[in-house]
């Protein structure tokens, strides 16, 4: 367990591709992205409870002043994967749409549907956003049904892209040790890139959707996500503090 570790990890971070598919033939252990991911929390949740809630600038607009290490890894551990796994459902969803077939009608659909929910979310009731609530885990509960291996899978790449953060956390401690938030912000952005760049990778893996195609999936899912989020603050079931905590950790 602890080679396949440790050759898991290092292959997602110098050749995923062939870990990735691994990972699709079911020839990785579901232990290894879990305990990748388990490890990262822990470390991250660390990183969090050292850190400056003012630092850099950007996050001090948040105000989630300062908690345990504890709080955070458990926050993470429970929270941020249940926003992975609501994220894996409907990133594989759009790669599977807009794989294929026109996309600018497909773009033009759920761009008028994100409006809608969108509005619904923001300026409704507590009612419709309840109704809306529970249309959108029913639309992810149905899009997993029959398919789960896969969804599951893709969800394992998921967790073990975690690994790129793990990566860069170093980096991120000597930033705050600086005082520098250049470096801070250059750290993140880098490793923003490394996952779109991963992301595109597990795309050709699971659905052979070509990077352009990837990167449309990448952001019309990762918008839904964040109304998804929105959308569960808005109807009181995450208080204001996970909300910006998800956020912060998305």
């Amino acid at each position: 367990m602890y080679k396949e570790l440790l050759s898991f990890s290092k292959g997602i971070l110098t050749d995923p591709e062939p870990q990735l598919r691994k990972l699709f033939n079911g020839g990785i252990t579901a232990a290894a992205p879990a305990v990748i991911y388990l490890l990262y929390a822990c470390a991250h949740a660390f990183f969090l409870s050292v850190k400056p809630p003012d630092f850099p600038a950007e996050f001090a607009a948040l105000g989630i002043g300062e908690h345990s290490c504890a709080f955070y890894f458990f926050t993470e551990l429970c929270w941020g994967t249940a926003f992975t796994a609501a994220s894996s459902v409907l990133l594989l969803y759009f790669l599977e749409i807009f794989s294929a077939g026109r996309i600018f009608f497909k773009l033009l659909l759920w761009a008028s549907g994100l409006l809608g929910c969108a509005g619904i979310t923001f300026y409704a009731g507590k009612a419709p956003a309840f109704l809306l609530l529970a249309g959108a885990l029913l639309f992810m509960a149905a899009a997993v049904r029959g398919r789960q291996t896969v969804y599951w899978r893709f969800f394992q790449a998921a967790l073990a892209m975690s690994v790129v953060m793990a990566a860069v956390l170093p980096l991120e401690f000597a930033a705050v040790y600086l005082r520098s938030e250049n470096l801070f912000m250059i750290v993140e952005m880098t490793a923003g890139l490394w996952m779109i760049v991963l992301f595109t990778k597990t795309a050709k893996v699971f659905t052979r959707t070509h990077v352009p195609r990837a990167i449309i999936s990448l952001a019309a899912g990762c918008l839904a996500v964040l109304l998804l989020l929105r959308l569960l603050y808005g109807t009181g079931l995450i208080s204001k503090e996970i909300y910006e905590i998800l956020l912060l950790i998305a």
